[in-house]
């Protein structure tokens, strides 16, 4: 058999179902890619979450390491104002104090404790010692106790202790 024209090859699709399937394989590779990309920012969202934690807990850990050492900063500033008060006082007391000691008298030492004074010293006289120093003294200290040596050339040598009661706060405390 015979024919007239020349056989065609047949296509095993038609131009519709070519169309058809182009589009499929399309919308499933644009689905497959979309998916890709979203499983892909997912596990850099999450990594990066967990950075963000680490760096949270870091940042937790030094802000309570700071606080401490607010607070220690805190404390030795206190420590340091209520020392530089009674430094103040201190000072302020002895410069009193060396102002009660009249011309007469001549200081050799003296001790300043919590709430005792010893004053060493040379006196003309024993009165001149009542009537100039131990009044002052006698006034600042609740017992006043007052030891004097004669001297070869006439002039005495005392010790002078002078304590305060109990609670009793002076400016030298």
């Amino acid at each position: 058999m015979y024919s007239f024209t020349k056989a065609k090859k047949k296509n095993y699709f038609k131009e519709d179902t070519k169309l058809w399937l182009i589009f499929y394989f399309i919308s499933v590779f644009l689905y497959v890619s979309f998916a890709l990309f979203l499983l892909v920012k997912s596990y850099f969202y999450t990594k990066y979450y967990q950075s963000n934690n680490q760096n949270i807990m870091i940042l937790n850990t030094k802000i309570s390491s700071l606080s401490l050492q607010k607070e220690n900063i805190k404390l030795q500033k206190t420590l340091y104002e209520n020392i530089m008060v009674k430094n103040s006082l201190i000072k302020d007391s002895i410069k009193n104090l060396l102002d009660l000691i009249p011309d007469p008298i001549t200081l050799n030492k003296f001790l300043l404790k919590k709430n005792s004074l010893i004053i060493y010293g040379i006196t003309p006289t024993k009165d001149v010692y009542n009537l100039l120093m131990l009044p002052p003294l006698e006034s600042i200290f609740s017992n006043t106790k007052t030891i004097f040596y004669q001297m070869p050339n006439g002039w005495y040598k005392f010790k002078s202790i002078n304590t305060l009661k109990g609670n009793n706060e002076t400016a030298f405390n």
